[in-house]
């Protein structure tokens, strides 16, 4: 551990020091070598900003929305470390952060709420009443203030990588939503990076949604992704070797290292063609629980039922994607997608 880390963690990482403190007094922070100013803004929100007067970029690392997807959050923490020990030197402004703490000490993917279905600025908040007062609705309250706050600075590009891993396997093990508008030349330029990256499969969507990298895209004038990148594991299990091209594209990402390759991989490209909502308490998916993201269905296959209502398969090509019939009700329980 370095110098530096042990000034803001003391003996712990960034990760350790986040689970074991429930405030941060004073915001501390610290210049390192290379005069880089590093600063705690709150409770898991790191800020890290070289200081110079080139233009940079505005740079968004987010993990643990849901907490126990570990391998993400094992990814950021050896990044943070790898910073304070020099041996990478960011060139573009970062926040980082590890949005739910309490998730992941209780090793539960939410403590109350889906934290993904809070990052709306219209979001109801009563602080009287316990049904809207969740621990996942106050820090998404935070987090959308600070990630306003780093966005509107002047940036070359504003880019959010929020990193998830899925609960299900996935037929493409590596896949991006994206929440921004196609054919912009910093969205194209991301999705040419994110196949570099290993990135196999990158579904559009123009669906309002209350995801933090839709929140990012649509309110903080960002290029955003929610990038899935395997199946969740405990902490322990995950082997970072599986990560290893997201791992260096975001180093290279940080540090401007960034070219990529006229042989780079191109990921395959999906739109959303609907999504079914649960409706009442008998709704019910119409295939086997360990069934894969991505999975093609025939035309007039049944995929979900409810108390009123089902969803067949009209069009051809048609497959699933983040399927669960134990959300709340209201919410999301299955996404249609479709190849471009």
């Amino acid at each position: 551990m370095s110098n530096f880390q042990e000034q803001l963690f003391g003996s712990q990482s960034f990760l350790q020091f986040t689970l074991a403190n429930d405030t941060v007094v004073g915001k501390p922070s610290i210049t390192i070598g290379n005069n880089l100013q590093i600063a705690l803004l709150d409770r898991g929100v790191l800020s890290v900003s070289p200081q110079g007067n080139s233009l940079v970029h505005s740079i968004l690392l987010s993990v643990a929305v849901h907490g126990n997807e570990t391998a993400p959050i094992e990814i950021i923490d050896q990044l943070v470390s790898d910073i304070f020990a020099g041996k990478i030197i960011p060139k573009h402004r970062l926040l980082i952060v590890i949005a739910n703490p309490e998730a992941i000490k209780a090793n539960r993917r939410e403590v109350d709420e889906n934290m993904n279905r809070l990052f709306s600025p219209s979001l109801t908040f009563d602080s009287s009443t316990d049904a809207v007062n969740s621990d996942e609705r106050q820090r998404s309250q935070k987090l959308m203030a600070y990630s306003r706050e780093f966005f509107a600075q002047e940036a070359g590009q504003k880019i959010h990588y929020d990193l998830h891993t899925a609960i299900r396997d996935s037929f493409y093990k590596q896949f991006a939503v994206s929440p921004n508008t196609n054919g912009l030349s910093t969205t194209e330029y991301q999705y040419d990076l994110l196949g570099q990256w290993g990135i196999e499969a990158i579904l559009s969507t123009a669906e309002k949604s209350a995801t933090y990298s839709a929140f990012t895209a649509n309110h903080c004038d960002a290029t955003s992704f929610t990038l899935e990148l395997g199946k969740v594991k405990p902490f322990g299990e995950n082997d970072l070797e599986d990560f290893a091209a997201v791992i260096t594209g975001l180093e290279h990402a940080i540090s401007g290292n960034v070219i990529v390759s006229m042989d780079h991989k191109v990921a395959l490209r999906f739109k959303v063609a609907g999504e079914v909502l649960k409706q009442t308490e008998n709704f019910r998916l119409c295939f086997p629980s360990n069934i894969a993201n991505f999975t093609q269905f025939e035309i007039g296959e049944v995929l979900a039922t409810d108390k009123d209502y089902q969803y067949i398969v009209k069009k051809s090509g048609e497959r699933i994607l983040f399927p669960n019939e134990n959300v709340a009700i209201g919410q999301r329980a299955l996404v249609i997608i479709r190849p471009l």
